[in-house]
């Protein structure tokens, strides 16, 4: 497995407790709206291109110590955890709205994503 299987791997259950306790899709957005990265996360709601966000922007929204505590559960450096939900969180965010709009808060939907996420990079 490579570097990005393993964080995929490390983090699928973190993604579903970060979208989860974030109040869902919704509750995310609020987030990125009140660091200023609004229109990254309407991106990725709306039916058009995801553009990518950095593992510093993934920092700037989710604050060092969520970071920190991830990183350390998951056993990875904080990097690891900054870039891997970069790389993530918009297929996970884009496949919970294909519509273009924000579903209720489901935890279940979230499983599901990430269910299809993990099909999608592992093959398995």
């Amino acid at each position: 497995m490579g570097l990005f299987d393993d964080i995929v791997g490390g983090l699928a259950a973190k993604d579903t407790q970060l979208v989860n306790q974030s109040g869902g899709v919704s509750g995310l957005a609020t987030q990125f709206e009140q660091k200023g990265l609004g229109g990254v996360m309407s991106s990725w709601i709306g039916t058009g291109p995801n553009p990518p966000i950095s593992g510093e922007q993934v920092l700037q929204v989710l604050g060092h110590d969520k970071i920190v505590a991830m990183a350390a559960k998951a056993g990875l450096s904080e990097q690891e955890v900054t870039d891997g939900i970069s790389k993530l969180l918009p297929v996970v965010v884009d496949h919970l709205t294909p519509n273009g709009t924000v579903p209720p808060h489901s935890p279940t939907d979230v499983n599901a994503a990430l269910d299809v996420l993990k099909q999608k990079v592992l093959g398995s």
